[in-house]
């Protein structure tokens, strides 16, 4: 039935043209920022604070890309990898690119939250108005890497966002030299071709932007972080594909 009322779905976004469009090929990253409106554009955060205030009134149990979800949700595979590491202490983790804590939420009902403390890293925008109207114990929310507690971070997760970062190697670098043990990268475009810088077009039923995009070569990306001593643990479960790029996700434990 979920995939019958999926193709539904998507025969309705092509027929009125609401589907997420992956367009062009550009130079650099500065190149594709000048021809598009920024991830840093007013209306994605607006959108994305309007279907957080649903989760704040308990309407809703998550938001994640601006949308709020109404019902459960877990991410069984990210539960089950957080409880392994929590099993007999208790951990840092570090959601890089959080938005408004989308995972946390989602997954926080699933979870000891004795167990972990959940840092989030995103701009200002989205620190200052968490910082306004959120008051977790086990959440906090920073605009820097630096900014994180100084103990040993046992998880970092990259959920949907590398592919968004100018320079995602030197957000790598950082998460490296941390030595963190566990590294979640899911929800990311690969191919086999070289990487590609192009723009993500947003339809206006979501929010009317457009951003830089990094489609990665899979191999090449796997590889950066594979000489660094991480294996991949285990391939993650991605219901997730756009304008023809297939996304795909990993956790990579360091031996």
């Amino acid at each position: 039935m979920k995939k019958i009322i999926k193709f539904i779905k998507n025969i309705i976004n092509i027929l009125f043209d609401r589907k997420i469009k992956i367009i062009g090929k550009f130079q650099n990253w500065k190149v594709a920022l000048q021809n598009s409106s920024s991830y840093n554009n007013k209306v994605i955060f607006q959108k994305t604070k309007k279907s957080f205030e649903q989760v704040l009134k308990k309407n809703a149990k998550f938001e994640r890309d601006s949308i709020a979800f109404y019902e459960n949700s877990p991410d069984k595979e990210l539960i089950s990898i957080i409880k392994k590491i929590y099993k007999n202490k208790k951990i840092i983790i570090c959601d890089f690119g959080g938005s408004l804590a989308s995972l946390y939420f989602q997954n926080k009902d699933y979870l000891d939250p004795d167990k972990y403390q959940w840092h989030v890293i995103e701009q200002k925008q989205y620190v200052k108005y968490a910082k306004n109207n959120m008051n977790n114990k086990n959440l906090k929310f920073h605009t820097k890497f630096n900014s994180l507690p100084k103990k040993k971070i046992d998880l970092v997760i990259f959920s949907s966002v590398l592919q968004y970062i100018e320079f995602p190697d030197l957000i790598l670098k950082k998460v490296f030299e941390k030595k963190t043990k566990n590294i979640i990268i899911t929800r990311t475009p690969f191919h086999k071709k070289e990487d590609v810088i192009k723009i993500q077009v947003v339809p206006k039923h979501i929010y009317a932007a457009s951003y830089p995009i990094r489609i990665f070569n899979k191999k090449n990306f796997l590889n950066k972080i594979k000489i660094h001593g991480y294996k991949i643990k285990k391939k993650l479960s991605v219901e997730e594909a756009i304008d023809g790029y297939v996304y795909q996700g990993f956790y990579f434990k360091k031996n």
